[in-house]
């Protein structure tokens, strides 16, 4: 087994650029998992700026299955512009904007080590976390399971992963990580998570765009709520 740290090595090809060539995935799919990929372009961001710098917002592109060689990360350092356009509108709220509930996952996550890590380092393994078990949420209602994946399940692939730091936690303590989809239709679902420490503290909130295709010919359940 793999250690989690070793799933976060990068080596440095050119300035601004680094390679992983460490991809893990789970048995049931033939592509890496998406949760290292978030994690290691996080890796791949703090290794361009001082070691007591911690993230804030993390916003990573999903692009499109390639060949499964290494995996390279470029930095683009030109970021946003210094001004940014907003705009303030009013409206008017009563119940019927209320959600309703919709179905959950609750999990706890934890390292089984309890090694000493930097920030930086739990930061990147909790990103990690922030895709274990995401968007398969978006298919919950209907009870269809993804492992082992059924047959009229033909795909179930996130298109954008964002995801806010609010609190330093320590991985290697109790995670606990609420997970929900709020919305899906015409193939397209949205999910939302959040982190919480041991101690209750808000650590992190994610939100994830997933695609799904069934076989239109499957007789699924209707959603339970």
């Amino acid at each position: 087994m793999q250690h989690i740290d070793d799933l976060l090595v990068l080596e440095q090809t050119e300035d601004m650029a680094f390679v992983s060539k460490n991809l893990w995935g789970t048995p049931v799919t033939p592509n890496a998992f998406g949760g290292q990929l978030v994690a290691l372009s996080l890796a791949a961001a703090f290794k361009t700026v001082p070691e007591n710098y911690i993230a804030r917002k993390e916003m990573p592109e999903v692009a499109l299955p390639g060949s499964t060689a290494d995996c390279p990360f470029v930095l683009d350092p030109q970021g946003y512009p210094k001004a940014f356009p907003a705009m303030i509108w009013v409206t008017e709220l009563d119940r019927d904007h209320a959600t309703p509930a919709p179905p959950r996952q609750q999990m706890w996550l934890e390292c089984p080590d309890k090694r000493q890590r930097s920030e930086q380092a739990k930061q990147c393994i909790i990103a990690m976390y922030s895709d274990v078990h995401f968007t398969r949420v978006i298919v919950r209602p209907y009870g269809i399971r993804i492992a082992p994946p059924p047959r009229h399940l033909r795909k179930i692939v996130s298109i954008d992963h964002h995801m806010w730091f609010h609190q330093e936690a320590d991985p290697s303590q109790p995670i606990f990580v609420d997970t929900w989809c709020s919305q899906l239709s015409s193939g397209r679902g949205v999910v939302q998570s959040e982190m919480f420490a041991h101690d209750r503290r808000l650590v992190a909130t994610i939100m994830q765009e997933g695609r799904v295709e069934i076989d239109p010919n499957a007789q699924l359940p209707s959603p339970k709520l």
